[in-house]
């Protein structure tokens, strides 16, 4: 269901409050910030009541059980992160990203390796205020 920019930025705005993003990682993750928005008023992303992501994927995911929509977790602990960032070197900044993705959305590496670039650009900027 598609928003106004406006409802848009309110709802990213109060998930980023909820995160506690400072106004410093916020002014360096515009550029993210703006395509959160732009997904929410496309429908793309939905922010829940439990702040919550729910993400409509415009081409589904998985071989045998296809996937249409992701949801990401608004908080993540450094145990869940440690357990996906096995095997991803430190300089792998692709891998990182994957490897957050993975643990947000409770769905294997794998899994989100399979999504198309236009729904992983979304991922990729709900990643970057977990690293």
């Amino acid at each position: 269901m598609k928003v106004s920019l406006e409802q848009a930025t309110l709802e990213i705005t109060e998930w980023l409050d909820y995160k506690k993003v400072s106004e410093k990682k916020r002014e360096a993750y515009k550029e993210s910030i703006d395509s959160l928005i732009e997904a929410v008023s496309e429908g793309a992303l939905i922010v829940n009541e439990d702040k919550t992501l729910t993400h409509e994927l415009k081409f589904e995911i998985g071989e045998e059980m296809k996937i249409s929509k992701l949801t990401y977790k608004p908080r993540l602990s450094m145990g869940k992160i440690h357990n996906h960032m096995q095997g991803v070197k430190t300089t792998d900044g692709d891998g990182r990203i994957l490897a957050y993705v993975s643990a947000l959305s409770d769905q294997t590496k794998g899994l989100i390796k399979g999504m198309d670039t236009e729904d992983y650009a979304i991922s990729q900027a709900v990643a970057v205020f977990f690293v």
